[in-house]
């Protein structure tokens, strides 16, 4: 249950700062995203950006499981990584805290990974086959 309400909380605090941040004020991001130049699209990503975050959410509302542990872990290290990368193209403003916010933020999925103990107990033997041995 810990995990659960600490997945929604951390998708919660990022959709909100990210909404309101991006969306709301319109604060800027830079204009190459993954290599590409995206100046005609930068609304879509700003949305796409905010939108990400709503996996946690329904992950938590329906208590599914999508993958196994050892995939489970690297997904964590891909939202490590792509947190750290929106906290670099997001441009700094006097007035603006959440590249901060997200820079900080990207240390729970690191930690989520390296202790591989963010993955709840119903997820845990998820797509395995148990077999018994009896004696």
């Amino acid at each position: 249950m810990t995990i659960r309400i600490g997945r929604i909380i951390f998708g919660l605090i990022l959709i909100l700062a990210l909404y309101y941040n991006l969306i709301i004020q319109n604060q800027e991001i830079e204009t190459t995203f993954l290599f590409m130049n995206i100046e005609n699209q930068i609304d879509y990503v700003k949305y796409i950006l905010v939108a990400l975050w709503i996996i946690p959410i329904i992950m938590w509302a329906l208590k599914i499981c999508v993958l196994k542990k050892k995939y489970m872990r690297i997904v964590q290290i891909i939202f490590w990584i792509f947190l750290f990368y929106i906290s670099s193209i997001i441009v700094k403003g006097p007035t603006m805290d959440i590249d901060s916010l997200v820079a900080f933020m990207w240390i729970l999925p690191f930690f989520a990974w390296f202790t591989g103990k963010c993955i709840p107990s119903y997820c845990m033997k998820f797509a395995e086959k148990i077999t018994k041995i009896r004696v």
